[in-house]
């Protein structure tokens, strides 16, 4: 099962978070940073990766199920076309929460506040790149249509089916 993971570390340009973030951090951390800051960081990660002790998120369903997607939360599980697929914590709370609005266009903020637990700071770009994660680690759609479509300006959709 994957373990949430926060990179605290001296390199704070854009390049290292985005790179960071990429290789599969959660959430990235740059020096110098407060006590408070960590901790809300902390907590934020630990609100959507804690399992309760029957191995399932407290209110979580047993599994989220969008077209030919299969989540387990429980289980930190994401299945697609019946193939396992990895995935980081963050994106699969990204992923259970774009399933559980679809057609619906979601502000980046939204995205922010609900998945990673903090407020879009001005150039961030985490969501963006939890997005892309998404669209590289999932197959494409029988019909072709993308999955996820980036409305700029606006936000990100989960396409829906026709």
């Amino acid at each position: 099962m994957p373990r949430p993971v926060l990179m605290l570390t001296a390199k704070g340009e854009e390049i290292d978070r985005v790179i960071g973030l990429e290789l599969g951090a959660d959430d990235y951390l740059p020096k110098p940073f407060s006590d408070r800051e960590l901790l809300a960081r902390i907590r934020a990660i630990l609100r959507r990766t804690q399992l309760t002790e029957n191995n399932q998120r407290a209110n979580e369903p047993e599994c989220i199920s969008y077209q030919d997607i299969n989540i387990y939360p429980g289980r930190q599980e994401v299945f697609c076309l019946g193939e396992s697929i990895e995935m980081t914590g963050t994106e699969l709370a990204l992923l259970s929460y774009l399933i559980q609005h679809p057609g619906k266009i979601i502000a980046k903020n939204e995205l922010s506040m609900e998945v990673l637990g903090k407020r879009l700071a001005q150039f961030d770009r985490a969501i963006d790149m939890h997005v892309s994660n998404l669209r590289k680690k999932l197959p494409e759609r029988a019909d072709g249509k993308p999955r996820i479509k980036t409305l700029r300006g606006k936000g990100y959709l989960l396409v829906e089916e026709l």
